[in-house]
């Protein structure tokens, strides 16, 4: 198996120096960038990383330009974001570009690898879904020509027309229609915050992901005993038990159930903690629907990849 490539960008050098020697220690490759410029110039020279682990307070060009211009020219690349003096509205920002994940420094080495490897993960998908797009227009150009070869030049046309088509349509269109397992998950949202989370079950349900809702703990593993979904959306602070009380029973008694924590108020120690118990995946409020959409799909096909 190769490893995993990560171009670490931070014009803090001993801290980058250290951190990518760590990365080595745990059979991960990675190169350093003291600038977003040195960055770029590695992008462009060919080799790119599977993902990249950025500074978003650089002198020159700025961390958030960067994960601008990557997110452009090399999609396929994902990008985490690691810095000490951003805030809440520079995490809003950086989702919007399409980070992958947001950490605050000081982070815990452990909790950058994990990050790290969800990362390449999804890029493998990503990958995955490129060469079956590839395959699929390269199967429709070859029907095409033999049916051309044929004689039959108006059937020819009629599946080049196709292509066209469907090659114009949004990504997200064809995606849903294609990701018919997706509607088929059953979503647990648990949060104290009634409008919040119910907003948030609408919201699902205009992407044709239907969800229940529980505003606390207690009320959530009721719900478990009367029936298990794939996956569940978990807030951490909550009246009562608490979401990480709520983590371990669960982890114990159904631990097939896939569990994303989902707050506002959780600290690394916390989100370190999470991990260990087996959650999925941390996520912080706010939370973009997409990401939260995707995160939850990727839930529920490890939960399928399970049985």
């Amino acid at each position: 198996m190769s490893k995993i490539k990560v171009l670490l960008v931070d014009d803090e050098e001993a801290y980058v120096k250290t951190l990518a020697e760590r990365m080595e220690m745990r059979d991960v490759e990675s190169r350093v960038a003291l600038s977003g410029e040195d960055a770029l110039k590695i992008l462009d020279e060919g080799d790119p990383p599977d993902v990249m682990v950025l500074d978003l307070r650089m002198p020159g060009l700025q961390g958030m330009e960067v994960l601008e211009r990557v997110k452009r020219d090399f999609p396929h690349i994902e990008v985490i974001i690691l810095t000490g003096h951003g805030g809440e509205q520079e995490e809003k920002e950086a989702q919007r570009l399409g980070a992958f994940h947001y950490l605050q420094k000081p982070a815990d080495t452990s909790l950058i690898l994990r990050t790290v490897r969800s990362a390449w993960k999804k890029s493998l998908q990503a990958a995955v879904e490129f060469v079956k797009d590839s395959r699929e227009e390269f199967d429709r150009g070859m029907s095409a020509a033999a049916l051309a070869q044929a004689g039959a030049t108006d059937a020819a046309k009629q599946v080049m027309q196709e292509a066209e088509a469907e090659r114009g349509r949004p990504r997200a269109e064809l995606d849903a229609e294609a990701d018919d397992g997706v509607k088929s998950l059953k979503v647990l949202l648990v949060d104290d915050e009634e409008d919040f989370i119910r907003t948030m079950a609408e919201r699902m349900e205009m992407r044709d992901l239907g969800s229940d809702v529980a505003l606390n703990g207690e009320q959530a593993l009721q719900m478990l005993a009367d029936e298990l979904p794939d996956v569940m959306v978990l807030d951490l602070r909550m009246p009562g038990i608490d979401g990480m009380e709520v983590l371990r029973r669960v982890r114990m008694t159904y631990p097939q159930l896939q569990v994303i924590i989902m707050t506002g108020h959780g600290s690394e120690d916390e989100e370190v903690e999470a991990r260990r118990l087996g959650a999925f995946d941390y996520l912080r409020k706010p939370v973009d629907i997409g990401q939260l959409m995707e995160t939850i799909k990727s839930a529920g096909r490890a939960r399928n990849s399970a049985e």
